[in-house]
């Protein structure tokens, strides 16, 4: 698999390091797009792109060898959702075209 990957990766924190160890590796890393702490199993949650399948592979491996990671679990990202398409759900049922002739149905109904 050649070409530019996204990925989000999961981290466990080994506890041997420290989370600033942890920060300090993504800071200096240019495929790092975002990276949360998260309160869940792992501990953060990494977003990246890298230019091919073998910098992904270094760039978790460098997570666990230099980052305090001691497990780690990638998911590859194929593509984004069409979201635009349907409502969203703050906008108010009968804002949006496709559900407007539901509510003037409704409405029509009572």
């Amino acid at each position: 698999m050649s070409g530019e990957v996204e990925a989000v990766v999961l981290v466990w924190l080994n506890h041997t390091k420290d989370a600033p160890c942890l920060e300090a590796y993504l800071a200096r890393r240019p495929e790092v797009v975002d990276a949360w702490w998260v309160a869940a199993d792992s501990d953060a949650v990494v977003r990246v792109r890298c230019q091919d399948m073998a910098a992904l592979d270094g760039l978790v491996r460098g997570l666990r060898h230099h980052a305090g990671a001691g497990r780690t679990l990638t998911h590859l990202v194929l593509r984004p959702f069409d979201l635009h398409r349907s409502r969203s759900w703050h906008e108010p049922l009968g804002s949006h075209p496709v559900t407007t002739h539901v509510v003037a149905t409704a409405a029509a109904l009572h």
